[in-house]
């Protein structure tokens, strides 16, 4: 599961590697993957479809698991993560291992500054909170898709991306609009502020319009890792020491790039993933 702002199928090229990587091992090894999309699980503005979102999630895990007959690992990245370690919390039996990669799991002083701050009105979270300033300006349609083409490759973020990978975002991330005929996005960028907006941080407060207990630091035994950037530019030190603190079932281990590295090296991150499945 991916990233917000990010369908699933954008990290078809870590997909494909990891099968080769896998079949290459020998002993008839082949990989069986789901990437799962929850954004289409997302209604604007109703807190309760986180609950719809770790539901779909474990439905699809299930599934999966039932098709293949096989133990799962519920592989996350960023939000994508997040939901994984809220859907081992609800369905404790559900994940042989998880693979949390760089997921938004804060400290508890960090959650409740933020559940405070979501209580201001929306005019002023808007302007104030940096990824949902970003994610409420983002250019999200386009005349063609060689006009978005040109847009996309010209950004800072998706230059630092590798070329596959910016290629799968244009293949999965547009869509031609179904009555004016535009480019638009395929993750709805105002989905994306949603959830920021009302991503709950399991602090129990009264009023806060996000509140409510998702189970997000609840799976302390479940087994797995916590993969974090030693850039801390996401995660900062204090946020890693709680969660180590905490997960007893989690082995942690730091990599040498930022946030997006599973989209600056799919190739390495590919190999990570296989050490840890």
């Amino acid at each position: 599961m991916g990233a917000n702002g990010f369908p699933a199928k954008v990290y078809t090229p870590v997909i494909d590697k990891l099968g080769k990587m896998v079949a290459a091992g020998g002993g008839g090894g082949k990989l069986h993957a789901k990437m799962f999309d929850y954004h289409p699980h997302l209604k604007l503005g109703v807190t309760k479809d986180w609950w719809g979102m770790v539901n779909s999630t474990i439905d699809e895990a299930r599934a999966l698991r039932e098709k293949s007959g096989e133990d799962l690992v519920g592989v996350g990245h960023s939000a994508g993560g997040a939901l994984i370690a809220c859907a081992a919390t609800k369905s404790p039996d559900l994940f042989k291992k998880v693979v949390l990669v760089d997921s938004p799991m804060f400290n508890p002083l960090k959650r409740s500054l933020f559940s405070f701050g979501y209580m201001l009105p929306d005019a002023i979270i808007d302007n104030m909170h940096p990824m949902i300033k970003t994610a409420g300006k983002k250019k999200h349609e386009w005349e063609d898709m060689k006009e978005a083409e040109e847009y996309v490759r010209s950004r800072k973020l998706f230059k630092s991306f590798s070329p596959e990978i910016v290629d799968a975002w244009l293949a999965e991330g547009l869509r031609k609009g179904e009555n004016c005929g535009k480019m638009k996005l395929v993750f709805k960028h105002t989905s994306e502020q949603c959830m920021y907006k009302t991503t709950p941080m399991d602090v129990p407060v009264i009023g806060v319009k996000n509140g409510g207990w998702l189970g997000q630091y609840d799976a302390v035994d479940q087994a797995g890792v916590f993969l974090y950037s030693n850039t801390y530019t996401f995660l900062d030190k204090r946020d890693i020491a709680f969660l180590k603190s905490k997960f007893k079932g989690l082995d942690f281990y730091d990599f040498d790039d930022e946030h997006f590295w599973p989209m600056r090296d799919p190739e390495a991150f590919a190999k990570t993933l296989k050490k840890h499945i």
